[in-house]
């Protein structure tokens, strides 16, 4: 096995301790304690009751937790050691703990996770989240096994929604991955995914571990990977999602996610520009589930941001887009709001020319993407004042329309992409 020189050196001991494994669970923690008694129960019970004869480790990968959360990972292994061994799994299940920093990181968290599947030569992996407070056993099950009995590199989750959850990821993230890679992955940015071991080591061999955009948001890029090397990629249902509460800083998720795919365009962009068409992924339970459920946010005070933002950033927004786009936006941004609309052809043209001004530069992209901010608002504000009786069938129906339109109009956004500025 290869030494990897960023590892630490008790780190290294331990894989070495451990041999070659067939499955490998990796758990990112920073400051868990409160939930990770629970993400370890569900991954040792998916271990001994589902996987009786792979050999198995469960790696924990901790950010410089200030708490208990390192010591609970190794206390829980323990305990279970004790009250379980030999009563259901044939093969006693690994763990491994180590520190990467002090300060967590997604990214560096995950380079540890598939430098230890190299070293470990694990034939199917997966990153699970101790944050989800409603996990449960068939979660890491439905992760996994797609890996690892089907063959799959790549398989991202399913969330069941409400119709006012996920809506970045339905009106944009979804539909214009899609539509850019060709595959139709519903949830490139997670929390909780399954891999090959083998695209773990495609993974590894990038030297791309320092880019800030891998660092936020390294699952997506993984996904994008796979893509692009041909492999496998799937995606399987999980139900409902329930994490702590936590304030929502749109214009972060918004660098974080919509500046990583930018980035993501921007380095791949071999693999994409000659792409036409998507195709669909195996799919292992149903490909979406929304219910009626959730409260709306106010859409007066998105409209009103929608508003002064597209009026403060407007030599910026200038500089971005188009004359016609942008006359366009200054224009519904002076309309009345009962009558709003922001529609589906302008939001796909609008962020095809943000993504185009981001690859050729025009301005610092950081100061781009989040320019981007006020325009989402702008189209989440539509889609409220849209859908506010429509039935879970409508929104879907209006979803797969946004991603055919983002198909239609893919060779707009290669010609400006290519276009000499």
């Amino acid at each position: 096995m290869a030494e990897e020189s960023f590892l630490a050196d008790d780190f290294l001991r331990q894989l070495m301790s451990v041999g070659e494994v067939d499955l490998l669970v990796g758990v990112p923690t920073y400051n868990n304690a409160s939930t990770l008694g629970q993400t370890l129960y569900s991954v040792e019970e998916t271990l001994r009751h589902n996987f009786v004869r792979q050999r198995a480790v469960i790696l924990n990968v901790d950010g410089g937790s200030a708490d208990e959360t390192r010591q609970l990972f190794v206390q829980s292994g323990e305990g279970r050691d004790a009250n379980h061994k030999g009563l259901t799994s044939l093969r006693t299940t690994h763990r491994i703990s180590c520190e990467y920093g002090m300060a967590p990181s997604h990214g560096l968290a995950l380079h540890h996770i598939v430098a230890a599947a190299d070293l470990l030569r694990a034939k199917a992996c997966v990153v699970i989240s101790p944050t989800t407070t409603n996990l449960t056993p068939s979660w890491v099950v439905n992760l996994l096994r797609p890996v690892y009995s089907e063959s799959l590199d790549f398989v991202a989750p399913l969330y069941a929604r409400t119709r006012f959850q996920g809506l970045l990821a339905r009106d944009l993230l979804y539909p214009m991955s899609r539509a850019i890679f060709g595959q139709r992955i519903r949830e490139i940015y997670c929390e909780e995914w399954g891999f090959s071991g083998r695209l773990a080591s495609q993974c590894l061999e990038k030297d791309v571990w320092r880019e800030e955009a891998v660092r936020a948001r390294p699952e997506a890029w993984m996904a994008i990977t796979a893509i692009g090397g041909g492999l496998k990629c799937g995606q399987a249902f999980l139900g409902p999602k329930i994490a702590p509460p936590t304030g929502t800083d749109i214009v972060e998720i918004i660098r974080q996610t919509v500046g990583n795919f930018f980035w993501c365009m921007e380095t791949n962009q071999a693999q994409w520009l000659g792409r036409s068409n998507s195709q669909p992924v195996p799919t292992f339970g149903p490909d979406h589930e929304l219910s009626l459920d959730g409260i709306p946010p106010s859409q007066e005070k998105i409209f009103e941001l929608f508003r002064s933002g597209v009026s403060e950033l407007e030599p910026i927004l200038a500089l971005i887009l188009s004359q016609d786009t942008h006359a366009h936006i200054k224009a519904i941004a002076l309309s009345d709001r009962s009558e709003f609309h922001f529609l589906t052809d302008l939001w796909v043209k609008t962020l095809y020319e943000f993504s185009a001004s981001y690859h050729h530069a025009v301005l610092n992209r950081d100061h781009l993407v989040q320019a981007l901010v006020p325009l989402y608002r702008g189209r989440l504000c539509s889609l409220l004042l849209e859908h506010a009786d429509s039935s879970a069938e409508a929104m879907e129906t209006q979803s797969e329309e946004l991603c055919k339109e983002f198909e239609r109009q893919k060779p707009y956004l290669v010609e400006r992409w290519t276009v000499n500025r």
